[in-house]
């Protein structure tokens, strides 16, 4: 039996894991030779150290996942996709010998368990620095391949143009089917989850304020015995955690829901499902209500200067979706000024054509952005704060009017959309692109 003990000891301390062992006071039980040989302390040595002050830059993290173990007896995860370097270890590549920052897995699983109750936490580091390279090398090819299809591109003008001109016909028509068809089926699911949410919300914060209540009732009784009882439950049933935890996790599911229900009425926009009627409209009271519309983008940061030509044309249009085109830009031109800045409107007209002119003093678009930016999807705004459909979406609605739209842009100087849409007649909407 002395022998298996030992055999057992000294497997775990040679595991190419690395294990540590804490208490509910995060004190190190036992850690292997995976961390001593990396830290240059014995395990012998380390007992009784407490792991947050030993990792003060990673406490934040580990004692939350490490409290998530002892308060719900579940196991916790950590991956290096999320988190690459919870610990600062260094790791040799076997074949070239390169040495790089540990990539990590770490699994926090509850040890010592006693009437549902967690005595000890076993943290497992898993270096998995070779799976990570891959991928990243993977991400590495993909990326050099972007590079090589962004340099075609530039030595192919003439293919580029017949590709934006498939992308804004063949292609917005298949992606404009495909966006209204799944704005379809997910927007009366979307409505009452989001209604639920907002309800449970409502209710949350009641129920929590009714317990509140009872608290404070029961401490007004001064009647140990139920002061005592209110206290086992609580403890039992770990109320304080999810007394915090409750509404973070009904906020996060609100935002969540509000950042779909964005995206499916931008693929509805996209799809043309709500397309107005054609009629005879003075384009700068578009512009007016629009900057109402999008004043809360403009407040307090942003001057709006108006240039109008007095009697401009009225242009035969689906007026609904103009101001769509305009919100856009409007939106995207606020968003691109960081602290304080200007946006210049001017409208013209003459017997044949509309001339709007949007112009911002923001950070302006880079070249290489600047040729995708009517492509639906893409978006140079960060990862959950954009579809990539505004422009792709006005692109399309003003090929619908027979018109042309063009940016211009220098970075860190400002961006210049131009729209120019012409003055048809009413015999010429069906032959404007209303397949689009």
């Amino acid at each position: 039996m002395m022998a298996t003990e030992s055999m057992l000891q000294n497997l775990t301390a040679k595991l190419p894991l690395g294990v540590c062992v804490l208490n509910d006071q995060f004190e190190i039980e036992y850690w292997n030779d995976f961390f001593a040989d990396r830290l240059k302390i014995s395990s012998d040595d380390v007992r009784g150290l407490n792991l947050l002050e030993m990792f003060p830059d990673q406490a934040t993290y580990l004692k939350k996942k490490i409290n998530s173990v002892f308060i719900l007896n579940n196991a916790s995860f950590s991956y290096w996709e999320h988190k690459p370097h919870v610990f600062v270890f260094g790791s040799s590549r076997p074949i070239t010998g390169e040495e790089t920052l540990m990539y990590q897995n770490i699994e926090f699983l509850p040890l010592d368990v006693s009437n549902n109750t967690v005595k000890t936490v076993c943290m497992i580091v898993q270096d998995v620095t070779e799976l990570a390279s891959y991928y990243q090398g993977q991400k590495g090819l993909t990326q050099q391949l972007a590079q090589e299809h962004s340099v075609l591109l530039e030595l192919n003008n003439k293919l580029e143009a017949a590709q934006n001109q498939l992308l804004q016909s063949e292609k917005m028509a298949a992606i404009g089917q495909l966006a209204a068809g799944v704005a379809h089926e997910i927007n009366n699911p979307i409505g009452f989850i989001f209604s639920n949410l907002q309800i449970l919300q409502d209710y949350s914060s009641k129920l929590l304020k009714l317990v509140s209540f009872y608290e404070k009732v029961i401490d007004k009784t001064k009647n140990q015995t139920f002061i005592n009882l209110q206290q086992d439950m609580q403890q039992r049933m770990q109320y304080p955690f999810l007394r915090d935890d409750m509404p973070d996790l009904v906020s996060e599911s609100i935002e969540g829901i509000e950042r779909v229900t964005d995206i499916v009425r931008s693929l509805k926009a996209f799809s043309h499902v709500d397309s107005s009627e054609w009629e005879n409209c003075n384009v700068i009271d578009g512009i007016e209500s629009t900057l109402k519309i999008a004043n809360s983008q403009f407040k307090h940061k942003i001057e709006i200067h108006r240039d109008y030509q007095e009697s401009v044309p009225l242009l035969l249009c689906q007026p609904m979706q103009l101001n769509q085109v305009f919100l856009n830009i409007l939106v995207n031109a606020a968003q691109a000024i960081e602290n304080k800045g200007h946006i210049y409107i001017s409208v013209r007209g003459d017997d044949t054509e509309v001339t709007i002119e949007i112009k911002d003093t923001g950070c302006g678009i880079s070249d290489s952005a600047i040729r995708k930016i009517f492509e639906p999807f893409y978006t140079t705004k960060p990862v959950g704060q954009g579809t990539g459909l505004g422009l792709s979406l006005s692109y399309s609605i003003i090929q619908k009017h027979n018109g042309k739209i063009s940016v211009s842009s220098s970075v860190n100087v400002g961006t210049t959309f131009t729209i120019i849409l012409p003055l048809l007649p009413p015999g010429e909407i069906d032959k404007t692109h209303l397949s689009i």
